[in-house]
């Protein structure tokens, strides 16, 4: 009797284990699927605050996002310029660049491993790995200064460079998640605030 009562309890003790075990599991799962999404609802969110604010100023972002996006390299130093040309205010135009860059470190470090298994995301995300290899071969001072080496990569508009590729640099090179995103947010701060005053200093010669 005493045996069978001492089985059970152990069996009740096995069972709320692997009760636990389940719902850490789960939790994970939907952990992992809100850092999933998160980034693509800001993004969203983003737009849609950019579409009411009228059609002249959605197309405007639009166009900087653009030129930013697709141009290989450079396109900070192309989507600048364009900006304050379509009259966006400086101000808005850093916050526009610099909450992009934000998103898009976001989503790198919160979902890498993850992301090379969604389809067309995927390939997008193992190009910027290669580049980011590429990136810490070629710049090898990145690795060596820690957090300032990935704030000076995301600053300088050199080849292998930018949010993308900073944000795996920083997994590469070990860094924490926060750190990394904090890197990136800082480099692209410094980095649009200093080509914007470049070209409003250049503009103002005209």
């Amino acid at each position: 009797m005493i045996r069978t009562e001492i089985l059970i309890k152990k069996l009740k003790m096995m069972e709320m284990k692997v009760k636990e075990r389940v719902e850490r599991v789960r939790a994970m799962e939907r952990l992992a699927i809100a850092k999933l999404i998160i980034p693509f609802c800001l993004g969203i969110a983003a737009a849609v605050i950019l579409f009411l604010a009228g059609q002249d100023v959605y197309t405007r972002y639009a166009t900087v996002f653009s030129i930013y996006s697709f141009m290989p390299l450079g396109g900070a130093i192309a989507a600048i310029p364009a900006g304050l040309g379509l009259g966006i205010h400086p101000a808005g135009l850093i916050a526009f660049i610099v909450f992009s860059d934000a998103l898009v470190s976001l989503f790198l470090v919160w979902n890498f491993d993850h992301a090379k298994k969604i389809p067309l995301i995927g390939k997008i995300v193992q190009k910027a790995e290669e580049s980011g290899n590429k990136a810490l071969r070629r710049y090898r001072w990145a690795k060596r200064f820690g957090f300032v080496g990935l704030v000076l990569l995301v600053i300088f508009p050199l080849q292998w460079t930018g949010s993308a590729v900073g944000s795996i640099v920083g997994r590469l090179i070990g860094m924490p998640p926060l750190m990394t995103w904090l890197g990136v947010v800082l480099g692209t701060l410094i980095r649009t605030t200093l080509f914007t005053l470049i070209s409003i200093g250049v503009f103002s010669l005209f």
